[in-house]
């Protein structure tokens, strides 16, 4: 009786023991020096996984909305957007704004102010600041990145329109 227990305690440890040692597959005796394409390689250290490559974006952006107007010269359209930085400045909207045509280039932000939702913006020039639907393009522009309630505007200190101007909601048809 005791070597059947015996045998059988013998049996059990060595079946313990298989189980617990580590099984070589196929796909480790093959040896690669490069993970596949799009596959991020890992290695562990002290139990923790840490990455080997890191993919760091070196140029952060801001994603935005500009408006333009549409083709049609009766209304605007939107167009979303990203500009550079980590955080979003009124000179790189006019700047973006003028890369898509809205407005003439070499415009500077003379002041920006920011405060409870109103915004005040004074521009260096504005050749188009009897147009409407430019004026409504820069106010809804402004007031849906900044999340503002109301822009006033200026141009080299002088005012645009008669007071401060509000998101406008029908800008698809404004004509």
């Amino acid at each position: 009786m005791r070597k059947i227990i015996a045998v059988l305690t013998g049996v059990l440890i060595a079946s313990a023991l298989a189980a617990c040692t580590p099984t070589s597959t196929e796909s480790e005796h093959q040896h690669r020096t490069e993970p596949p394409a799009g596959a991020v390689q890992e290695s562990t250290v002290d139990g923790a996984l840490e990455k080997e490559q890191m993919v760091v974006d070196a140029d952060p952006t801001v994603t935005v909305c500009i408006y333009s107007v549409n083709e049609d010269n009766t209304g605007l359209k939107q167009n979303m957007d990203a500009v550079d930085g980590e955080e979003l400045e009124a000179q790189a909207l006019i700047d973006r704004m003028a890369e898509l045509g809205v407005l003439e280039d070499g415009i500077e932000v003379l002041t920006f102010e920011n405060k409870d939702g109103a915004l005040t913006l004074d521009l260096s020039s504005l050749k188009e600041q009897s147009d409407e639907l430019v004026i409504a393009a820069i106010t809804n522009t402004f007031i849906q990145n900044f999340e503002a309630d109301e822009i006033t505007l200026s141009v080299a200190g002088q005012k645009v329109g008669d007071g401060p101007f509000e998101y406008i909601k029908n800008y698809k048809q404004m004509k």
